[in-house]
């Protein structure tokens, strides 16, 4: 068994007490520190940690249990469930290979397919000029039931004829407007974490100002002409994300870079 050590206090910051306490846990059974069939701390021992409420600690661990990660006993504890270890299964890193993974694992609901005027800041990096139409298309992407990411593209003129909501259920959208995952070219993406608008909680599921995961991706197809701007939202309690930098890219902007948005 492998005790928490020294005292943290939890506070409100616009993140719920519980979700801060479940996401506390949630990375500590992830990384190793408790495995399978290990008891956690108790629930008193939870709240002289961290300074919070019985009833928090219960919201904790009772949303700890719906994510299949403990279970609770009756008047002896919480105990790491024997699943854990499949959360961690070796990843497909390509592009590609995600792609094709995550349309034959979830399902996918359609909310919005409409052409409309392009935002500006949408424009520019597609090549379209201000006041120019593209396709929209918002939807989600679910798994055993729940959201797992909420995605908002947008899809040039040149590219949008072939999308249609029927087509859309038999093969993945970038299979459809570059024609096949070969004519695939460059993506740029830009990763942050965001906390969930109304509209983003309902996608998702989760609470308002809940943190999620935001990715923003530019595709290109082979020719170099971008074929699809999207946004798309995760919450973190339900999705990881992974990378994998080859070693001729390690010296350049492949890798990533931090940019520092501070001004003074």
């Amino acid at each position: 068994m492998r005790r928490m050590q020294g005292s943290v206090k939890l506070r409100p910051n616009g993140t719920l007490l519980h979700r801060q306490l479940f996401v506390v846990l949630k990375e500590q059974i992830v990384s190793g520190r408790y495995h399978s069939g290990d008891r956690l701390p108790t629930q008193d021992e939870l709240c002289r940690q961290f300074s919070i409420s019985r009833i928090t600690v219960r919201r904790a661990l009772t949303d700890l249990q719906e994510e299949g990660l403990i279970r609770n006993a009756q008047g002896v504890g919480a105990f790491v469930t024997a699943d854990i270890d499949k959360i961690k299964r070796g990843p497909d890193f390509s592009f590609i290979g995600d792609m094709r993974r995550t349309l034959k694992e979830t399902t996918m609901q359609i909310l919005q397919l409409q052409v409309q005027r392009c935002p500006a800041a949408i424009a520019r990096p597609l090549r379209l000029a201000a006041g120019d139409e593209a396709l929209h298309l918002v939807r989600t992407r679910s798994k055993d039931g729940k959201p797992v990411a909420l995605i908002d593209g947008w899809i040039p003129p040149r590219f949008a004829a072939v999308v249609t909501a029927k087509a859309l259920q038999k093969k993945s959208l970038h299979e459809l407007i570059a024609g096949s995952f070969d004519q695939l070219g460059r993506v740029a993406q830009e990763v942050n974490a965001a906390l969930a608008d109304p509209i983003v909680a309902q996608g998702l599921q989760v609470e308002v100002n809940s943190a999620v995961l935001r990715i923003t991706r530019l595709v290109h197809h082979r020719d170099g002409a971008p074929v699809h701007y999207v946004t798309l939202w995760t919450a973190p309690q339900r999705t990881r994300l992974v990378m994998e930098i080859e070693a001729e890219d390690i010296g350049g902007y492949n890798v990533g870079r931090l940019l520092h948005d501070v001004r003074g």
